[in-house]
């Protein structure tokens, strides 16, 4: 992207402030945001915002370290386990994603539910309580696409018509087709 995209303005916020308005009117209360070492700015907007902040002190470890951050953060896999709420993961930079589809996939009763649009997943994943634990075993370099393999019987993609659950913000062009309501 060239410059810092989370907190660019979007529809009178910015990207991850549209995402976790949505993610709170989808349903859920609590919410971290993994930061890297050194995004002071982005860590202030978290605390701002009321989001428990955490800091991945070695994000080049890929997606799955910052996951792994977040869930000890909340209390380690068991106990997030114990107290039986799926995990909700999803990428910060998914501003126009639609809380109803946040709704939807949390209502799905399979132990992983993803979002898909036109034939396209996106986010958010859903992951029952009884698989968090397993995340820990998961290859830093293959991240929940290894928990997805390893359970293809119990993953269900739900169609849903909300084209924000795969538009994510990479470049400025998506950026700017973004703002102006282009395509994705």
């Amino acid at each position: 992207m060239g410059r810092p995209k989370l907190l660019l303005p979007f529809r009178g916020d910015t990207i991850l402030g549209s995402l976790v308005r949505a993610l709170r009117e989808g349903g859920i209360s609590e919410i971290v945001l993994v930061t890297a070492p050194g995004d002071e700015t982005l860590q202030a907007w978290g605390a701002e915002a009321g989001v428990r902040v955490v800091i991945n002190p070695d994000p080049e470890r890929g997606m799955l370290s910052t996951i792994l951050e977040g869930i000890a953060a909340l209390g380690g896999a068991e106990a997030l386990e114990r107290r039986g709420e799926p995990l909700v993961v999803c990428p910060a930079d998914l501003p126009a994603l639609h809380p109803s589809t946040i709704r939807k996939v949390l209502a799905e009763p399979s132990r992983l539910v993803v979002p898909s649009y036109q034939g396209q997943r996106g986010h958010p994943l859903v992951i029952s309580p009884d698989l968090i634990p397993e995340i820990e075993s998961l290859h830093l370099d293959i991240g929940l696409r290894e928990l997805l393999d390893r359970h293809p019987e119990d993953l269900r993609v739900l169609e849903v018509d909300d084209p924000g659950a795969v538009r994510d913000v990479d470049t400025p062009e998506e950026y700017r087709s973004l703002i102006e309501g282009g395509p994705s």
